[in-house]
C-alpha cells in the first residue's frame, strides 16, 4: 500500500506544479491509501489528515475549474481592441478557450486571510495536540498535530490559488520526515523529502509561469 501511495504521490506532485486540474483526482487516491499506511501506524492526526485531503480534493477540483474560468485573457483583450472583424473576434475565443485550460493563476492572501489562517491554525493545533496527548497512543503528537494543523490550512490555500501556499508546504515537509522516518516508513520519508524540494521549485514556477489574479 506504501508503495501505491509513494507512485500516486509522486504523479500528484508533477500535476500540481503545473496547476493541472486533474492532480486532485491523482491527491484523492493517494490520500486513501495513505489513510491506510498511516492507522498501521498509529499516526492518528496524519490518518484524518489524508480523509480530510479526499474531501479537499473533491472542493479544489471545483474551485480550480471556476477560476480557470475567470482568468483574465490579454491576448484576446489586444485582440478585441486592434481587430473588430469577425476573423479577430474568433481568434480572441479560441486564445481565451486555451488560456483558461492551460494557464496558470494565483492569489496572494488578504489581511482577512492571513489573520484568520493563523487563528484556525492556533485552534486546530491546540485541539489535535490535546487529543493526540490524552486520547490516543500517538508516539510523536507534537510533530503530527502541527504537521498535519499546517497542512489544513496549507490545502485551503492551495485551493484558492494562494502563492505562499508553497512555503508552508516546505515546512510541513521538513517536519513531516523526522516524523516518519521515526516510524520507519522510510519511502514515504523520501516521497516528503521530495516534496520539500519540489515546493520549493513550485514557488518559483508559479511566480514565473502565472498570470495574478485578484484576491477575494
Amino acid at each position: 500500500m506504501e508503495i501505491f501511495a509513494f507512485i500516486t504521490g509522486i504523479a500528484y506532485l508533477v500535476l500540481e506544479i503545473f496547476q493541472n486540474k486533474y492532480m486532485w483526482l491523482v491527491n484523492l487516491l493517494c490520500a486513501a491509501a495513505y489513510a491506510v499506511v498511516f492507522a498501521q501506524s498509529r499516526l492518528y492526526a496524519a490518518m484524518g489528515l489524508q480523509i480530510y485531503y479526499v474531501l479537499m480534493s473533491i472542493y479544489g477540483f471545483w474551485a480550480w475549474q471556476r477560476d480557470k474560468r475567470i482568468t483574465p485573457d490579454p491576448v484576446q483583450d489586444s485582440l478585441l481592441k486592434d481587430n473588430a472583424d469577425s476573423d479577430s473576434l474568433e481568434t480572441a475565443s479560441i486564445s481565451d478557450s486555451s488560456a483558461g485550460e492551460n494557464g496558470i493563476v494565483y492569489r496572494y492572501p488578504t489581511v482577512k486571510w492571513l489573520v484568520g489562517s493563523l487563528l484556525a491554525f492556533s485552534l486546530i493545533f491546540t485541539l489535535m495536540l490535546t487529543f493526540l496527548r490524552n486520547m490516543t497512543g500517538d508516539p510523536m503528537p507534537v510533530a503530527d498535530a502541527f504537521s498535519t494543523s499546517l497542512s489544513i490550512v496549507a490545502t485551503v490555500w492551495l485551493s484558492r490559488s494562494f502563492i505562499h501556499q508553497w512555503i508552508m508546504w516546505i515546512v510541513v515537509n521538513v517536519v513531516s520526515v523526522g516524523l516518519f522516518l521515526s516510524q520507519g516508513l522510510y519511502l514515504t520519508s523520501v516521497l516528503y523529502m521530495i516534496y520539500a524540494l519540489s515546493a520549493l521549485y513550485g514557488f518559483f514556477h508559479w511566480k514565473k509561469k502565472g498570470i495574478q489574479i485578484e484576491s477575494v
